[in-house]
């Protein structure tokens, strides 16, 4: 099937509506409810919108992305496992399969933030009453404030996460204490969208879980890796022990640091909402904890009982010979481990206006992109070992640039416009084709010794199912071997909604475009005919002024602007163009000049895998890239010969505009 009509089918749902009812599909009860129990439910209106059909440029548009996201995420839910997500999706199999993993449970929760994302910007109701079972259940896995990951006889990989640190998995219910900030962020969103302060109960609860099980030192509190199963786990019958992590590399993840971060976002964003002065200061002291010197910066101390597991972060020789004091940020092992800390503590920085924690923050993300081409938006996650991007990471990455330039502490949307117009989409995996000829070029896989239980595997109509997941890993040409974990399409196609919602910020009767890609918004319209033509049209709706920010590859002074068909030039303040004076139906149109242009970029430099790239862009957008990676068994990327052409490509599109959307991401 051809990715344009599959399209098709996924935004137009359920015939187009743009009502939706999530009621029915277990709402309300799960396996683990108690009999007779209640919880909050998303109302009839929560995706309330209004359609209009309009003529557009036929280029990149994440609302479209968005409904791709929806069918691969409904598609690895299993409803006949109490709609456990299939953690792992492998495509470089002659019969690609989805299997259960010990993840599960704590990546079910990003899952439940993704889909209210998903259909803000789409208006799709495909999988709706999924969505709504799947919701229940994850709110039938909370009791006493706490998300547990409950023993169950038919899961019994799920306590398998990292046996050769933990031993055999025990018979107990665990709490991932990354969990519990997954879920509390989950429910924060909900809340969120359905303005229904029934929610704050529970939300409350879950602070309060999260500060009883911490454990508290002077004027720092941590969770401690004192459990089994999963890294960091709070066991029902209490911590193991409450050693405090002497080095970064500790535990199944070999991150100490990223086993606070969602916690501290949650508890940030719960505070922005309620001003709750206990979620406050534990967000507080967790950050204080993170920003220990033992976690950042010089090389790393790697545990004795972990040393087999994490031999390569030895290696890390390029991330760690040339640094600065830990003070500044600058990071070893894996990037995305880090970014969960680093997103936390930044929304800690934001809300509370520390500087000190903005500034070690913001050294962080520009040292990261020491490791990558920034103007693709490809980082090595793994500098000096496996030297790829890893999926979650392109999430964080888009994330960061927004919220460190909303606080003020920088302009980063170049950065932002690299990731989301590159390797973020491009590492959505979106080509059925592609993945197709993976499979058929691909030896046989052995699923007994890779999903050896009853139960844990599903080879049904994997592709179609999965697209529009994340790629777990990539190289800047192609992606090898492709494989998902689903911790990436839960960050991925976040990072789509970050985007999205950033490429235009309204406020009373003024609006702000920072990102020159199609967007259908309440007061505004923009159609964008980049990479094609130096042109964007943006239609006035309601407001009276309009602040365009303009890349910085676009000399300004060769800019051509109309307001209503007539010559109009805008006040050009910093990087913004703006526009007063305003009236509804006013359209905004900017021309300026666009040519193809190449440069060459080392990736993984000092490493076997060092590699020169010639990257060919036309605006910001990657159009091509070379040397490309020819094995068979590998999905290209950048294959865009379509896009090196001076005229764009008209179409005729349903668009959305959602009444609600989710701002405390």
């Amino acid at each position: 099937m051809k990715r344009r009509n599959f399209l098709k089918g996924l935004v137009a749902g359920g015939g187009g509506a743009a009502h939706f009812s999530v009621h029915g599909a277990g709402a309300g009860q799960g396996h683990g409810a108690k009999p007779g129990s209640t919880v909050p439910v998303l109302g009839d209106s929560v995706y309330a919108g209004h359609r209009y059909e309009a003529v557009v440029p036929d280029t990149l548009d994440l609302a479209e992305r968005a409904a791709l996201a929806i069918n691969g995420i409904g598609g690895t839910i299993d409803p006949d496992l109490n709609y456990y997500m299939f953690f792992f999706v492998r495509y470089a199999c002659k019969t690609p399969y989805m299997a259960h993993h010990a993840a599960d449970s704590t990546c079910d929760t990003k899952y439940g933030e993704s889909f209210p994302m998903m259909r803000i910007m789409c208006g799709s109701d495909r999988y709706l009453k999924l969505e709504a079972a799947q919701r229940a259940e994850l709110l039938s896995r909370i009791e006493d404030g706490l998300y547990w990951n409950r023993y169950e006889a038919s899961r019994p990989w799920r306590t398998n996460y990292t046996p050769e640190i933990y031993g055999a998995g025990k018979n107990e219910d665990i709490a991932s204490t990354t969990g519990q900030g997954r879920m509390l962020r989950t429910l924060v969103a909900w809340r969120e969208i359905s303005k229904d302060s029934s929610w704050d109960g529970l939300i409350r609860r879950a602070v309060g879980g999260l500060k009883r099980i911490a454990v508290h030192r002077e004027d720092y509190s941590f969770y401690p890796d004192g459990g089994f199963g999963e890294p960091f786990s709070y066991p029902r019958s209490g911590w193991q022990n409450t050693d405090e992590p002497k080095s970064e590399t500790e535990g199944g993840e070999g991150s100490v640091v990223t086993m606070h971060g969602h916690q501290i976002q949650g508890l940030m964003r719960w505070y922005a909402m309620s001003g709750d002065e206990e979620a406050r200061d534990l967000a507080a002291r967790l950050t204080r904890f993170c920003m220990l010197p033992k976690f950042w910066g010089g090389l790393p101390v790697v545990p004795e009982k972990r040393r087999e597991v994490v031999s390569h972060i030895a290696k890390t020789v390029p991330s760690a010979a040339c640094v600065a004091g830990p003070e500044m940020g600058h990071w070893y092992t894996h990037f995305h481990a880090r970014a969960g800390a680093l997103r936390g503590m930044l929304e800690y920085g934001m809300t509370a206006r520390d500087e000190r924690v903005l500034e070690f923050v913001r050294r962080a993300y520009e040292y990261t992109w020491t490791f990558g081409i920034p103007r693709i938006g490809w980082v090595n996650c793994y500098p000096g070992t496996f030297n790829l991007c890893e999926g979650c990471a392109l999430g964080d990455l888009v994330a960061l640039g927004i919220r460190l330039t909303d606080a003020g502490v920088g302009d980063y949307w170049d950065d932002v416009d690299a990731v989301v117009r590159n390797h973020l989409v491009e590492g959505q995996l979106v080509h059925a084709d592609r993945l197709e000829r993976v499979a058929a070029a691909s030896e046989d896989c052995d699923l007994k010794q890779a999903a050896p239980h009853d139960r844990q595997v599903s080879v049904e109509d994997v592709i179609q199912r999965s697209l529009g997941n994340f790629a777990g890993h990539s190289a800047p040409a192609s992606v090898p071997n492709p494989w998902v974990m689903q911790c990436c399409t839960g960050n991925g196609t976040q990072g789509l909604y970050y985007g999205w919602e950033s490429i235009v910020r309204q406020s009373g009767e003024s609006a702000q475009v920072n990102l020159l890609l199609n967007r259908a918004a309440p007061g505004l319209d923009v159609d964008s005919f980049l990479p094609y033509q130096g042109k964007v049209i943006i239609r006035n709706k309601q407001l009276r002024r309009i602040s365009v920010r303009i890349p910085s590859w676009v000399a300004k002074r060769q800019i051509r602007s109309r307001v209503a068909e007539k010559e109009r030039s805008g006040v050009l303040i910093g990087n913004f163009l703006m526009f007063d004076d305003l009236k509804p139906g006013d359209r905004i149109q900017l021309e300026f000049p666009i040519q193809e242009r190449s440069a060459e970029y080392t990736a993984n430099s000092r490493t076997e895998m060092e590699q020169t790239y010639k990257c060919t862009f036309r605006g910001s957008t990657v159009v091509d890239i070379s040397p490309r990676d020819s094995s068979p068994t590998s999905y290209p990327l950048y294959v865009r010969q379509h896009m090196r052409t001076d005229k764009a490509p008209m179409k005729k599109t349903s668009r959305f505009v959602a009444e609600r959307t989710i701002s405390r991401w």
